[in-house]
């Protein structure tokens, strides 16, 4: 199609024939592709089913200045990616419902699913179709993630147990900064911090790591590690206390703290969007695999019941509430 076409111009059908190619990277598992009224897909004997669904709305969770058509897609797709890998699954195949205005261009609509393709190359997850439709004012991108476990050994929110140790994968809080770098004009100085925000990378092995090694409970950093701890303590019934000087910070995300005058923890703790992992795990399966991965400790179980989550820092203890992004308190 020429330069200048819009999604309006191409009607539901042109821009589905657009799209369509370049979707199944594990055939395997395919019984009926895309291009149906359903996609039919297998799941291998001895393996239960996980789905999940995450939605990105422009001007919430991305806009023009801070991503671009290919980022929107490579995001939207690690985010659910992210769920997989917080259950200690694979990621098998995905599908994705959009609601587009017409005035959109299809160049980038183009960028869209090449960002979304390139990630699931990477992970070798199948896109079995979806939806298309009309929005009256910004892009609505649902996307919905089927994946794959072992039989019984999925990991969850609510399997902590006294004792365990409070972990976090990679670095916190490089997302957020980024987000703060690309809003004011500093994306280009910081480009580790912006590439965080714009495309993230789910922990799928690292969570089929923790799985193998026994973890007890696990949740993927969306809303900011807060959130995170206080999720895992409310539903597994427990009391943590965190080290918060022990939280693992990037380089970069001290260095802008400190230009910036702002405490680089408070993006960790509360900014989100990071899909590392973060959860419990016993000392002795601890030990078997602090080694083979990037893993900081930053905390015990102290009790169960418990109630909550607390945090040290410089020798003072306080309750840490849960103040990670919240969609309906703005």
């Amino acid at each position: 199609m020429m330069d200048g076409m819009t999604v309006g111009k191409a009607g539901e059908f042109g821009l589905i024939r657009r799209i369509m190619h370049d979707f199944i990277y594990r055939p395997e598992l395919v019984v009926v592709g895309p291009g149906d009224d359903g996609a039919v897909y297998r799941t291998p004997p001895g393996y239960d089913q996980v789905i999940s669904t995450d939605t990105m709305v422009e001007g919430i969770h991305f806009t023009k200045e801070t991503m671009s058509p290919f980022d929107v897609g490579y995001h939207l797709g690690a985010c659910n990616f992210s769920d997989m890998a917080a259950m200690g699954a694979e990621a098998a195949g995905f599908v994705l419902s959009i609601a587009l205005p017409e005035a959109l261009p299809l160049s980038w609509v183009d960028g869209l699913y090449e960002g979304l393709r390139a990630l699931c190359s990477k992970y070798r997850v199948n896109l079995l179709g979806g939806d298309v439709t009309g929005s009256p004012s910004g892009v609505i991108l649902t996307g919905t993630v089927v994946g794959m476990v072992p039989q019984g050994e999925a990991v969850t929110r609510s399997g902590a147990r006294e004792g365990d140790i409070v972990f976090v994968t990679g670095t916190a809080g490089d997302s957020a900064a980024g987000l703060y770098a690309l809003l004011h004009g500093m994306g280009e100085k910081w480009p580790r911090l912006a590439a965080r925000h714009q495309r993230p990378e789910p922990q799928i092995r690292l969570g089929t790591l923790l799985r193998k090694a026994g973890a007890h409970a696990l949740n993927d950093i969306s809303d900011g590690l807060s959130s995170e701890w206080n999720e895992i303590a409310r539903s597994s019934g427990v009391e943590m206390e965190i080290d918060l000087e022990k939280v693992p910070l990037s380089e970069d995300v001290r260095a802008l703290g400190r230009e910036i005058s702002v405490n680089p923890l408070t993006w960790a703790l509360n900014g989100g969007e990071d899909y590392q992992l973060t959860g419990t795990i016993s000392p002795s399966a601890f030990d078997t695999i602090r080694e083979e991965t990037s893993i900081t400790p930053v905390g015990r179980v102290v009790k169960k019941p418990g109630s909550g989550v607390y945090g040290w820092s410089h020798g003072r203890k306080r309750l840490l509430e849960a103040k990670g992004y919240d969609h309906f308190d703005q």
